[in-house]
């Protein structure tokens, strides 16, 4: 329950604040729902163009062309979905993109906050000379004099020279200026650009006339980077394999031209990606043909000759059953000595740290190592994804460390396997050689004709079969290149998405949201370094001190407000409210003198005023009272109101005189005055003294009431001795003037060291017009009675 209504306090203090400075929030949240407005119709206006595309996995039976050659599946590498994602937002491919739509002048429009982006709109149109260093980045202003003449306009704080032939910048071009008039159509040669600007045809001149506009030249580099910004590519879904591609432009047609040429150069580069090892097994193969081909047509030529000239009909069985076996051999042989060679050369260029993704795959034999296999799979994909890491300038990345610490692993184990599988081939090779010399021996038995033809035709038939193996190869690498698909299919063609800014809607929340953040922490710094109380429901909200009286603003500015010459009639009866009040304290002791204690929190709040008033509220009604200037160190009350110098209480206390010497009884009132008197060096051990107590024990015997004017809390500590002797504090906080902060530190110690004695005096309260005008009135009616 305390829990409950501790928060609808806190939500009422809240409703109570903002209710206090309603005008603030409702100006603030003008303010800036009308900057919102501006900023809306006068921002730049961006537009999404978006397309979709599907990325089909490998299928079953489709032809890989990594099968064409033995041992080229080390490099087909492994076309994840991700790699996709990756490649397709890749540097390279947004630079075939650009070549191809071959833009390198934009043009603008100044507006008030933005340059409208004009593309083919533009009056006018540049074309370089490509042959010359172009300057780029810079704002060449073009104002149309007539349909003839115009003024070119450039100054460059810092430009490239920028050759378009090599795609290089050659030099920067600083703190330069040039301003000219040329004709339409006239070349323009400059140290720094040259270029012909044209006048499109069908336009009206005379709109053009003095419209200021502007062109930029971008290299390739410039444009790439701006597109790549830009551009967005994620897949629509976790589980799916369609890619969405959202590009952000300043002109729909240009964003559009530029995804439609991206979309075509992705296609066509996925394509010539797969096709690039049917092609080179091909151009392998057609190397090959022509020399395989040559020694065929040889050993053929060689075999007929033999037999012609040794008219050789048949061979011996047996000679032919041993030769069978020698070439049966010897094509094992020559494939272990190319998987060998193979592995040599594997081990050689891993310990060189050498790319293999870059080495034709022709030049492999099959490993028929499936963990081997595995392992240089695993090694390229790690190898490809740390070039994508450094061409993407994350070399610092911690994915760059930990990839690089992965591929030394990787490699160390690829070379241990690849030594043990190099030592047994050799093992192998050396059993194959001495096969073939025991063969050898044999054969060698056999008369010499017959060995000579076995020879000539064995020969033939190697020849012949390695001819028709590649043939065969040929022949599948153009089917699985005639068969090739893409792996992207466009599914949805790039089309309008949407304003991408300004967001309207999303911009005016914004500025209602900042409407009402601005005055929110201007009331919360406000409350707590500078804020006030302004009235009495204020400061209920804010305290919890009682309240015993409400002093009201005098209109006069007069100190003595009961005077016969300054009585306010409005400002006496809120002292007669608070004269009233105090009958209704529960006082400890009801037959002595009351002891009332005024303090402050800082000065000027009103303290001397309230304790002099209210004494002589008292004394009106017939109260012996008794005003003591306890404030030692100023003595206002004694030079504003007593217009005293005598002795006073500072010589009391320092027992230089009696209290009977001190007191000053006030002429025709029932009224009494203690002085000061002069400031003593030690103020606070004299109020601290037996003294004190000794003074307010004999004065609670003589008079009704005893008022104490102290010194500010916050300023001297005598407030804090006297509270322990008073009867009753009065904390008088002035309206509009006592910041919260300092009188809730001073409240909170007050009544922490005396409790319920503690009570607040609000001062310079101020009552509406109607209430001041109804006091007016009834008090300046005349008294009958």
């Amino acid at each position: 329950m305390n829990l409950e209504n501790d928060q609808s306090n806190d939500l009422k203090n809240v409703l109570h604040k903002v209710g206090k400075h309603w005008k603030l929030y409702v100006i603030s949240i003008t303010l800036f729902l009308g900057i919102g407005v501006l900023f809306n119709k006068f921002s730049e206006p961006k537009v999404n163009i978006s397309a979709k595309l599907v990325v089909h996995e490998s299928r079953r039976n489709m032809i890989d062309p990594s099968s064409f050659m033995p041992g080229s599946e080390l490099f087909s590498g492994r076309n994840t979905f991700q790699n996709s994602l990756i490649s397709l937002n890749a540097r390279p491919l947004l630079e075939q993109v650009v070549n191809k739509l071959n833009i390198d002048v934009f043009y603008y429009q100044p507006k008030v906050l933005y340059d409208k982006n004009l593309y083919t709109s533009s009056p006018f149109q540049v074309v370089l000379d490509k042959n010359y260093l172009q300057l780029t980045g810079a704002e060449f202003y073009v104002e149309i004099l007539s349909k003839d003449l115009f003024t070119l306009k450039v100054e460059v704080d810092e430009g490239e020279l920028h050759n378009f032939l090599n795609a290089s910048s050659e030099q920067l071009v600083e703190d330069w200026e040039f301003k000219h008039t040329y004709r339409f159509g006239e070349s323009i040669e400059n140290e720094n650009f040259n270029f012909t600007v044209l006048l499109k045809e069908g336009l009206n001149i005379d709109k053009l006339v003095g419209k200021k506009l502007f062109f930029v030249i971008k290299s390739n580099r410039q444009v790439v980077d701006e597109s790549k910004d830009n551009l967005k590519i994620e897949a629509t879904q976790l589980d799916a394999t369609a890619i969405s591609i959202n590009l952000v432009s300043t002109n729909f047609n240009m964003g559009k031209e530029f995804l439609d040429k991206y979309i075509e150069t992705v296609i066509e580069y996925d394509l010539q990606r797969k096709n690039h090892i049917a092609f080179s097994t091909i151009d392998f193969i057609d190397d090959h043909l022509s020399d395989v081909f040559d020694s065929l047509s040889i050993a053929e030529q060689s075999l007929q000759d033999f037999k012609t000239d040794q008219q050789v009909v048949d061979v011996n069985l047996k000679a032919g059953q041993i030769y069978e076996n020698l070439r049966a051999i010897g094509i094992e042989k020559d494939q272990l000595e190319a998987h060998v060679n193979n592995l040599e050369f594997l081990n050689e260029n891993f310990q060189k740290d050498e790319d293999f993704s870059a080495h034709s795959v022709t030049l492999m034999s099959n490993l028929n190592n499936e963990v081997l296999n595995d392992l240089l799979n695993e090694y390229i994909g790690l190898v490809g994804r740390k070039q994508h890491l450094l061409e993407n300038k994350q070399a610092k990345s911690p994915q760059l460390r930990e990839l690089t610490f992965q591929i030394s692993n990787l490699k160390n184990t690829i070379l241990v396997n690849l030594q043990y599988e190099l030592d047994a081939s050799r093992l192998a090779l050396q059993q194959i050689r001495s096969k073939i010399s025991t063969l050898n021996v044999e054969l060698n038995r056999l008369p010499e004709t017959q060995r000579n033809l076995t020879t000539y035709e064995r020969n033939f038939r190697l020849n012949d079969a390695i001819y028709t193996f590649l043939i065969q190869k040929r022949s599948e690498a153009q089917i699985a290149k005639a068969s090739n698909l893409p792996a992207f299919e466009l599914i949805d063609y790039p089309a309008f998405d949407g304003r991408a800014a300004p967001k309207k809607s999303r911009n005016l929340i914004l500025m209602v949201f900042f409407g009402l953040l601005l005055p929110t922490i201007y009331v919360l710094l406000n409350e707590s370094y500078f804020e006030k109380i302004s009235d009495i429901e204020d400061y209920r909200f804010s305290f919890k001190a009682p309240v015993l009286g409400q002093i009201t603003l005098c209109s006069n500015g007069s100190k003595k407000i009961f005077e016969p010459s300054n009585e306010d009639a409005v400002v006496a009866e809120s002292f007669r409210k608070l004269r009233t009040n105090l009958g209704f304290w529960p006082w400890k002791d009801t037959l002595e003198g009351r002891v009332v204690l005024f303090t402050s929190t800082m000065p000027g709040e009103g303290k001397t005023f309230c304790s002099y008033n209210l004494a002589q509220s008292l004394a009106s009604l017939g109260k012996k009272t008794v005003i003591l200037d306890f404030d030692l160190r100023k003595g206002d009350l004694s030079e504003n109101y007593f217009k005293s110098e005598n002795k006073g209480i500072s010589m009391f206390l320092s027992n230089q005189v009696e209290l009977d010497d001190i007191i000053e009884k006030q002429e025709g009132k029932n009224i009494s005055y203690i002085a000061a008197g002069h400031l003593p060096p030690n103020p606070s051990e004299l109020v601290e003294s037996d003294k004190t107590l000794e003074m307010l024990a004999e004065l609670k015997t003589r008079y009704d009431f005893i008022i104490l004017d102290a010194g500010p809390t916050s300023v001297t500590a005598e407030s804090l001795v006297l509270g322990k002797m008073a009867d009753l504090i009065l904390v008088v906080m002035r309206v509009n003037y006592t910041l919260k902060k300092e009188f809730k530190e001073i409240i909170e110690e007050l009544d922490g060291s005396f409790g319920k004695k503690v009570t607040v005096v609000l001062n310079g309260v101020k009552v509406s017009r109607q209430r001041y005008y109804n006091y007016s009135a009834y008090y300046a009616k005349p008294n009958l009675n």
